[in-house]
């Protein structure tokens, strides 16, 4: 049996074709594994943050009694008070950034989200975003944080820290 050069052309083609399948197919590969370090990569910022705020309140016994302070804050409270906001804000519309362009699920961001709800959770924070916090953020990110504090009643979690270690008091007993 002889090749003849159209049998030739037409094997080449088709080993050409092979290939190109193949190199779409690791091309594919590739990019699925690049978006997936990418969502890792979100998701561990995301967690480092929180872990940020959280030692940041934690370090700061100054920052923590703002959150539960009756009386109007100093001038450097008020100072305080407003850097950490601003910056846990803008992570979050960081947050917000990185699930609308798709590179952390719905259920990530809404989990993360629900911080504002403790960031802005009392009259004062509530204050602070509706006069200076939000300046300088994307309208659509304010729109959206202005539309979950509107569904959100303040909360009593700081208030709360200092009490978990308190004894419950059931109805019917005396507290000790």
């Amino acid at each position: 049996m002889t090749l003849t050069l159209a049998d030739i052309s037409s094997i080449a083609n088709l080993l050409a074709a092979i290939g190109v399948l193949i190199t779409l197919i690791y091309l594919s590969r590739q990019v699925r594994q690049g978006n997936m370090l990418a969502r890792y990569q979100a998701r561990q910022r995301m967690a480092e943050q929180a872990q940020e705020e959280l030692y940041r309140w934690g370090d700061s016994p100054g920052l923590r009694d703002c959150f539960v302070k009756k009386e109007p804050l100093s001038a450097k409270e008020q100072e305080e008070m407003h850097y950490f906001l601003l910056a846990a804000m803008r992570q979050r519309e960081w947050e917000w950034f990185q699930f609308k362009d798709g590179v952390i699920r719905k259920a990530v961001y809404e989990a993360y989200h629900e911080v504002i709800a403790l960031h802005l959770g009392i009259p004062r924070t509530r204050r602070w975003w509706q006069t200076v916090g939000r300046i300088g953020f994307n309208a659509a990110f304010v729109a959206g944080v202005d539309e979950f504090l509107a569904s959100r009643p303040t909360t009593t979690y700081f208030e709360e820290i200092g009490k978990f270690d308190e004894p419950p008091v059931n109805p019917g007993t005396k507290a000790a």
